[in-house]
């Protein structure tokens, strides 16, 4: 330290990398002591300061890393004509199909476009409803019917048409063996949380086992499959599906698994519609048939549904009874 800076404040004095190897050379401490030459270009311009009892040290002791803030620029996600994404920061999410093969429909599907494509369009049927019109009036002028009767008859229809509508409609079709009390449909409902948290849980533990042993089983074709292997406790199946009268429609499939079921002694039931079975299940496509594999874990919910069940099936025997209506 010279006699200039005797009175002046000696903080730090920074000096530069090569008078700092020349002060080592003089010292004979070249590569000897603390700090050594730094090799990385990272602090090659970092500087070293000597005190006032000659120890020297490094600035880099004495700095904490500041981190750079990203500036997030918006990349510009565009797609070749092919469809491929052109961006890697593209995340994909669920299943896209971009500019690939249609999914194959299932032969039960299949059958249900068949049946809906035989229905005639209104415009192809305007001559034969015309002709179908002047015969009926010819037919109708012809009769004669006394006043009393006509009474009669038009109140049995009117009758037999509102026991009809209160019974079978779209929304409950005439395959429905219960009525659906609200009751029956809570607790289907809760069932069927029950186990999609059951099995989601079993997921996050371990993913290959849960797919192994599933607890439940979505659709009419992978219904009919678990009641072949006998491993089905449970059938929901939704009273308002789709009308089909075809051989392999709807209608020959569900019949089909009644059958199986009473003669396995499986109980079955119509509580929840399509979207309602859509929503307990967490989808977004309408659901129609539900097979329980396994229900460990909510065995009173599952035994009391059964109990809900046998009295919405003596309500349903009640007004069938009362009022006798053709399947």
């Amino acid at each position: 330290m010279s006699s200039r800076n005797k009175y002046t404040s000696d903080k730090l004095n920074v000096i530069d990398k090569k008078t700092f190897e020349c002060i080592q050379r003089h010292q004979n401490t070249v590569n000897n002591g603390q700090f050594r030459k730094i090799r990385n270009a990272k602090y090659r311009k970092k500087s070293a300061i000597s005190g006032r009892d000659g120890s020297t040290f490094n600035l880099m002791q004495f700095l904490t890393k500041t981190t750079k803030q990203k500036q997030n620029k918006l990349r510009s996600r565009t797609l070749c004509k092919t469809g491929c994404r052109t961006d890697k920061t593209w995340r994909k999410r669920g299943k896209t199909r971009e500019g690939g093969k249609r999914k194959k429909c299932s032969r039960l599907k299949k059958a249900i476009l068949r049946y809906r494509d035989q229905k005639t369009p209104m415009g192809s049927n305007t001559v034969d409803s015309s002709e179908l019109l002047k015969e009926t009036l010819e037919k109708i002028s012809t009769l004669t019917i006394d006043s009393k009767d006509c009474k009669k008859n038009e109140e049995r229809v009117k009758s037999n048409q509102q026991d009809s509508k209160n019974l079978h409609s779209r929304r409950f079709r005439s395959y429905c063996d219960n009525c659906t009390t609200p009751l029956l449909a809570e607790l289907s409902e809760k069932l069927l949380r029950e186990l999609d948290r059951f099995h989601k849980r079993a997921i996050s533990q371990n993913a290959i086992k849960a797919h192994a042993h599933r607890r439940f089983v979505v659709g009419f074709r992978e219904a009919q499959c678990f009641l072949l292997v006998k491993k089905v406790k449970l059938v929901i199946i939704a009273p308002d599906c789709e009308i089909c009268d075809s051989a392999d429609g709807l209608d020959a499939k569900i019949s089909n698994i009644k059958n199986q079921c009473q003669q396995q002694n499986i109980p079955y039931l119509f509580a929840l519609r399509r979207r309602q079975l859509a929503y307990a299940l967490f989808k977004k496509a309408p659901v129609s048939c539900v097979a329980v594999l396994d229900y460990d874990g909510a065995r009173e919910i599952y035994s009391s549904l059964l109990e809900a069940l046998q009295k919405a099936r003596q309500a349903y025997e009640e007004l069938t009874s009362t009022h006798p209506i053709d399947p």
